[in-house]
């Protein structure tokens, strides 16, 4: 069953120190391509969050937004330790170099800038990857099974739209046998209205008329219209990317229908050929979503 290129999914994840919101967005687009938005720090991990993604999309333009919601919180404040020392040393030698009174108190340490400082703790890639995984892998799921379910709607219009085509298809085939017949009489009411009472000679009529059914011959396109509408529904069937395959069929079928429409001389004929084509234009329409 095809599946459409449209989705969404939303999806969280979170071990109580790290915390990840995921969105996936996927439109149509002739191939794949990836548009991310996330934090810089996790700029390492983006040929894994590709393979994640490209086990799950063939087609499509996906956009991923990535939240890591607690990504400045690991910070430790500590004393700079070789900065209170030397600081320390240096009031020692003060005091016994000029003879001072008094001990070194809190209140000589406070008063000193750049002894305590904000430590960013060491954040721990692997931790981080397995809870982010798990929310792009729970965004992403979600969005594969909105595109099968939307796929498997498109594919049961087109069904639907290909039967009526092949409707239409028989009729245009049973109208062909009588397609000769009608250019015949057309011709005949044609000579006959410029020569008036003159007969008409009707050797020169059925060359002219043998002439023309040569050229008009449909059968062989009604033929492989038939052909490319079963070659679409087999297709419909299956699983993985046809988008592209069933937009080449497409092509093909409305080609065939430009060929009988030009070579066809019948009101009848000629009517259902054009609606063949507005139903072909609209299955382009839908194809053109599909992955």
């Amino acid at each position: 069953m095809p599946r459409s290129m449209t989705g969404f999914g939303r999806a969280e994840s979170e071990n109580g120190e790290y915390k990840f919101t995921v969105e996936i967005n996927s439109v149509n687009n002739r191939y794949l391509d990836y548009q991310m938005r996330f934090p810089k720090s996790l700029a390492s991990l983006e040929n894994e969050i590709k393979l994640v993604l490209n086990n799950r999309f063939n087609r499509g333009k996906i956009m991923v937004s990535i939240v890591w919601e607690s990504e400045q919180s690991h910070e430790n404040i500590v004393l700079d330790e070789a900065k209170a020392d030397a600081y320390y040393e240096i009031f020692k030698l003060i005091k016994d170099r000029y003879s001072l009174d008094g001990g070194i108190s809190m209140r000589d340490f406070a008063s000193l800038p750049d002894l305590v400082k904000a430590e960013k703790k060491e954040d721990d890639l692997d931790e981080i990857w397995r809870v982010l995984k798990s929310a792009l892998e729970k965004a992403a799921d979600a969005v594969v099974e909105m595109r099968r379910t939307e796929g498997k709607n498109l594919a049961d219009d087109m069904s639907a739209r290909l039967t009526g085509i092949g409707q239409v298809s028989a009729e245009i085939s049973d109208l062909a046998s009588g397609n000769v017949e009608a250019y015949r009489e057309k011709l005949k009411s044609r000579i006959q209205d410029i020569l008036g009472d003159t007969p008409v000679d009707e050797h020169r009529l059925a060359t002219e008329v043998t002439i023309f059914a040569e050229k008009s011959d449909i059968t062989e396109e009604c033929i492989r219209l038939s052909s490319h509408i079963e070659q679409c529904r087999d297709s419909l069937k299956e699983d993985g990317p046809i988008g592209k395959r069933l937009n080449f069929i497409l092509q093909e079928l409305n080609r065939e229908a430009n060929t009988i429409g030009s070579k066809s001389a019948s009101y009848e004929i000629s009517r259902r050929v054009i609606a063949v084509k507005e139903e072909l234009e609209r299955l382009r329409e839908q194809v053109q979503n599909i992955e």
